[in-house]
């Protein structure tokens, strides 16, 4: 058994390209202390969201604190990600008491309610089991970020132009988690 607390667990440094606005993470379990999961404790503060990523393995939040906000972004319907609009953006409310499941490979983003606090637990698989040439091997899964997929699709490793980019969409998202708060009266 491999007891841990929330509250005091290891401090995480922040990537500033993977989040928008002031987080604490809070490493629970990772490749040292757990065969499959990796978990985290995130606190967004002041409205505070990732920037848009996705998962190679199915993801699961666990808000416990506060209101919070989830968005998917449809590229395949925009065919781009530096072309993406409103109508590929679907924003839903994280609220304390339910569980979302975000499937692999599903472009997104979550965290705080404009100027609100926020928190949620977040779980994911650290390997898939796929076939190989004898048998099946366990791969180690990753993260991707937006600042790694407008990198490659703008073929650039310039990091102002990708910097650029990357607020460009945030602020897009930022606009609309706005607006859909207020017309969700939170």
């Amino acid at each position: 058994m491999n007891k841990k607390n929330l509250y005091n667990s290891s401090e995480k440094k922040v990537n500033p390209y993977y989040f928008d606005g002031e987080v604490t993470i809070r490493e629970i379990y990772n490749e040292s202390s757990s065969n499959d999961q990796e978990v985290y404790f995130v606190e967004f503060s002041r409205g505070a969201l990732t920037t848009i990523h996705f998962h190679e393995t199915e993801q699961f939040l666990v808000p416990l604190y506060g209101n919070g906000v989830i968005g998917e972004i449809d590229i395949n319907t925009s065919g781009s990600l530096l072309e993406f609009t409103f109508e590929n953006l679907i924003i839903k409310s994280l609220n304390v008491g339910e569980i979302v499941s975000i499937k692999p490979n599903i472009l997104h983003f979550h965290g705080a309610c404009p100027g609100q606090n926020f928190s949620h637990m977040a779980f994911r698989k650290m390997y898939e089991t796929v076939p190989g040439p004898e048998m099946t091997e366990q791969v180690h899964t990753q993260t991707i970020w937006g600042y790694e997929m407008i990198s490659k699709a703008l073929g650039s490793e310039d990091r102002s132009q990708i910097l650029s980019e990357l607020n460009r969409i945030s602020e897009k998202i930022r606009d609309a988690v706005t607006t859909w708060a207020k017309d969700n009266n939170l």
